[in-house]
């Protein structure tokens, strides 16, 4: 009986308000020959009165056998994307909770299932988080659908795989794996396999929530990331045509790629997209904000409070005339306005854009002002932490520049009992650290911890024209060592 079973299955979905049960005839009292099942909430009404309620109901006032319903489908000449299952409370609940219309037939031991989805998602709409003056304006969305769609449109080779997976023991959420067969690294490819696997999760909620596991394991408390987070498609595809390997996640609107190295979390889309000179000039002034942010703060503590005798006689007046009025050791200086300059920064990501700007700017100012009248800070702090500021905010990739941050306090507490002697130190420490790590077997610090310097002054360091490195690098795959992604026709002109 029909009825007896969708109470079965209202009773295992827990009574579900957003469930419409829909009799084929409409009966009351009796049991009617035909039901049909979904969730108002993710179907689409339009397609289930066009693809189920008029061929059905069509064929029940004219007395046609409704049991066959593929074959009632092709004679109304409507799209078939129906699917058979079992009759069974567990398999139709699973169907009805991915957006399918699930129809019942009195009598009938099998269900069919026809995807009749939408999901409220948004339109594809500009980047958010990696800028760029040059280049596409299109992001991921939180549809993996129109997220593959977007690679595809700029990849059109058979040699494109798109893997699936189902993570979340809970949320079942879709996950891909996109990769280009004959560059991928299959010591990597065989790592994620395997991983996502093993993988067991409640719910999947975001991109970087799976990758931590796959790389970290759950287990490691390296601030360093092992993959790199991206919502650009340009930047994907390039990605993928250097061997690596991109992972995918439902209803999240970015993707990860693996594997990942420190110079490629540095490397940004604009690089490529502005002659060479100019993407090496840009690239390198990256860099050197991160040595600012690194290190400035421990120099500081360092020539104030133990190596007085590194600079010229004249440089330490100018500061000791800057703190004069100052209670404290200077190492306490750089705790307030490093603490203050944290806080800015989350409150700069945190409040709604409309003031965010605004208030960060104006409280950044007042503070600023007000630190340095009532003499809690000199004037040459207030100019380091400006530095460090702006050095901090010229990283491509945020992650990575919070794990700066934290190295950099760390080398500034080393300063205070040993000074220079203390970020030598420090410094040491925090490279072999990062040289201890692998991004699913690629060394963190490739092309340079593996003596791979044509790479490196070709591409990593350098943004030379790409003429001159039109052979990919070898740093993420060995299958695509020597491999062109630019060749000339015989006698053609390189200018």
């Amino acid at each position: 009986m029909v009825s007896q079973f969708i109470q079965q299955l209202t009773d295992f979905m827990g009574n579900p308000t957003d469930l419409t049960v829909h009799p084929l005839p409409p009966a009351k009292g009796t049991d009617p020959e035909a039901v049909l099942l979904y969730l108002s909430s993710i179907t689409d009404a339009s397609k289930i009165r066009e693809w189920f309620l008029q061929p059905v109901l069509s064929a029940l006032v004219h007395n046609q056998d409704i049991s066959d319903v593929a074959e009632l489908f092709v004679h109304h000449g409507f799209p078939v994307n129906g699917s058979t299952i079992e009759k069974k409370v567990s398999a139709i609940a699973l169907q009805l909770y991915e957006g399918k219309c699930v129809l019942l037939v009195n009598g009938q031991q099998k269900a069919v299932a026809v995807d009749v989805s939408q999901w409220h998602d948004r339109s594809v709409t500009a980047p958010e988080i990696e800028h760029s003056i040059i280049g596409p304006r299109d992001a991921f969305v939180e549809d993996i659908a129109a997220n593959v769609s977007m690679i595809r449109r700029r990849i059109r080779h058979e040699n494109l795989i798109v893997e699936s997976f189902e993570i979340g023991n809970k949320s079942r959420t879709q996950v891909n794996l996109v990769y280009m067969k004959g560059l991928v690294n299959h010591q990597v490819l065989e790592q994620l396999q395997q991983r996502l696997q093993a993988t067991n999760l409640d719910v999947l909620l975001d991109t970087t929530q799976l990758a931590d596991l796959i790389v970290n394991k759950g287990k490691s408390f390296n601030p360093f990331p092992l993959f790199q987070v991206t919502e650009r498609p340009d930047k994907v595809v390039a990605s993928i045509m250097e061997g690596r390997i991109l992972l995918l996640v439902d209803a999240t609107p970015t993707g990860a790629l693996f594997p990942a190295t420190v110079t490629a979390l540095y490397q940004t889309t604009d690089d490529y997209y502005f002659p060479a000179l100019s993407g090496t000039f840009i690239r390198i002034v990256r860099y050197v904000g991160l040595l600012i942010t690194l290190f400035l703060p421990g120099i500081y503590v360092s020539i104030t409070s133990v190596n007085y005798d590194v600079l010229r006689i004249q440089f330490m007046l100018a500061v000791a005339a800057s703190r004069e009025g100052v209670p404290y050791p200077a190492y306490i200086e750089v705790l307030i306005m490093m603490t203050l300059l944290e806080l800015i920064n989350e409150a700069t990501v945190r409040l709604p854009k409309v003031i965010g700007g605004t208030a960060t700017i104006v409280g950044g100012l007042i503070i600023g002002a007000s630190v340095a009248q009532s003499h809690l800070v000199g004037n040459i702090m207030i100019v380091i932490t400006g530095a460090v500021a702006i050095g901090s905010f010229t990283v491509a990739n945020y992650m990575i520049g919070v794990a700066w941050r934290i190295c950099s306090y760390a080398l500034a507490l080393l300063a205070i009992p040993w000074g220079l002697n203390g970020i030598a130190i420090g410094s040491a420490f925090i490279l072999l650290f990062l040289c201890h790590f692998k991004s699913l077997g690629v060394p963190y610090l490739s092309p340079l911890s593996t003596w791979q310097f044509k790479d490196f002054f070709k591409d990593m360091l350098f943004r030379l024209p790409l003429m001159l490195h039109a052979i990919r690098p070898s740093i993420y795959s060995q299958a695509a060592k020597g491999t062109k992604r630019l060749s000339l026709q015989e006698g053609e002109d390189t200018l």
